[in-house]
């Protein structure tokens, strides 16, 4: 590591460990830390508790907004030694098998599961429907994993259950899923469909907010596509050493155009395009030819047995396929079956959240018929489906992006009075990001 980057990595350190210090030491209630993607957020998270169950010897209770999330936090926090770690979910939930014999299962409360010092694990729904059996602090520490993605009126069920709280998340993803239009929530006083982290800080403007610097997922060239775009308020780098992500071909490129922009992604293009011509085919909901292109890439990474450079030859699994619309996804599926790569995960970018593969392909979400919708423009979706991949991420489209961008008008009713217009957002993001494709001869179009 040169010593620019260990120079970065040692500040990121130093945030961390004050977040975590003013956490647990601290005499704010409540601590903030907003991370960019791939930072490390939930090792953050895990440090914190490993600190808070050995040293003070804390009752730690750390909550995501979904129970996947909470047993990724329990497989990771097997791997210290913690006085006691206990996974909480409901009563008809069974333990994934990695984690049998190693956590404690506690189906429902159990007041016994939280005699002395140590962790328990648990999606926010399940500690809230055992609120009655539960006192007012009855933890020490209350650690809210994937902050972002929790409305601010889940926060308020749990807040009580300890008298300090660490919110860690990402501000540029995904914001909280709201079964509800909640336009007319924006002129209430209490935000309560905002963010934790941002239902607090409009709140309580003075909570201490810990920024971190840096991403160890994301290359430099990425990092420059997506901080900008996605993150104008949050500066950070990456400190990922070009020489560890570097992505090589045994086979040399015999289709023009696809071959063409996975050598650009070898030669360290990080993200690419690949356009169709024209527009999407009207009245129909999936676009073919466009799922025939994704499965192409695919396979052509594959035949071509890409590999990650001083590491390992690329299979299958290294890939993965992002496509906000979920018949167009489950079309690249059975092209990608029909060409024998069956173990190639395509999903929403919901799903993809806070995954991460080598290897990305996703699909344009301005590759629509028409106007584009709100949905398609949502700057988190974009910024999600963008910071998945560790070497590199090929976009695939219609031409007709590129109009679609230049003719955009945008409307005045797209967000209430005074509140932020998150579509003019995500439609600028989408505009910086073509516009870079663009300026660096990124875009291949067949």
């Amino acid at each position: 590591m040169n010593r620019n980057l260990a120079s970065l990595q040692s500040e990121a350190d130093l945030v961390v460990n004050a977040a975590i210090t003013a956490a647990i030491h601290g005499t704010d209630p409540m601590v903030i830390v907003k991370s960019p993607p791939g930072a490390g957020k939930t090792f953050l998270a895990e440090c914190a508790c490993a600190v808070a169950a050995s040293d003070p010897r804390m009752k730690v209770a750390i909550v995501t907004p979904n129970v996947a999330q909470a047993y990724d936090i329990a497989r990771r926090l097997t791997a210290y030694d913690m006085p006691r770690l206990v996974a909480m979910h409901a009563q008809h939930r069974q333990l994934p098998p990695d984690l049998v014999g190693r956590v404690v299962e506690q189906k429902g409360w159990n007041p016994a599961a939280n005699a002395g010092p140590g962790i328990l694990v648990g999606n926010v729904h399940v500690l809230a429907q055992h609120l009655p059996s539960l006192n007012t602090h009855e933890f020490d520490l209350l650690i809210i994993d994937e902050a972002y993605q929790l409305d601010a009126s889940n926060l308020m069920t749990v807040c009580d259950l300890a008298p300090r709280t660490l919110m860690v998340g990402d501000p540029g993803q995904l914001p909280p899923v709201q079964p509800v239009d909640t336009a007319n929530l924006e002129a209430a006083e209490h935000k309560m469909h905002w963010s934790a982290p941002d239902y607090v800080l409009d709140r309580f403007p003075r909570t201490p907010v810990y920024e971190l610097p840096v991403t160890r997922r994301l290359s430099a060239d990425t990092t420059a596509f997506v901080q900008p775009a996605f993150y104008p308020d949050l500066h950070f780098d990456s400190v990922v050493p070009e020489r560890n992500r570097k992505l090589d071909f045994a086979v040399g490129g015999l289709v023009p155009v696809i071959d063409d922009a996975l050598d650009s992604v070898a030669s360290g293009a990080s993200i690419v395009a690949i356009t169709l011509p024209g527009a999407p085919p009207p009245h129909v909901e999936v676009d073919h030819e466009l799922a025939d292109v994704c499965s192409r890439i695919v396979e052509r990474f594959l035949l071509r047995q890409a590999t990650w450079r001083d590491a390992r030859c690329l299979g299958e699994d290294d890939i993965g396929c992002i496509d906000p619309n979920v018949l167009n996804g489950a079309t690249i599926s059975r092209r990608l079956r029909e060409r024998g790569l069956s173990s190639v995960v395509v999903d929403t970018v919901e799903k993809w959240q806070g995954l991460e593969r080598p290897l990305m392909v996703v699909r344009h979400p301005l590759s629509t018929v028409g106007r584009p919708m709100p949905f398609d423009l949502q700057k988190g979706r974009w910024c999600v489906a963008l910071s998945r991949h560790q070497l590199g991420c090929v976009v695939v489209g219609r031409a007709s992006v590129e109009a679609t961008i230049a003719s955009y008008l945008h409307r005045s009713d797209t967000a209430a009075a005074g509140a932020e217009d998150t579509v003019w957002q995500g439609f600028v993001a989408h505009r910086h990001i073509w516009s870079e494709l663009k300026r660096h001869g990124r875009i291949f179009a067949l």
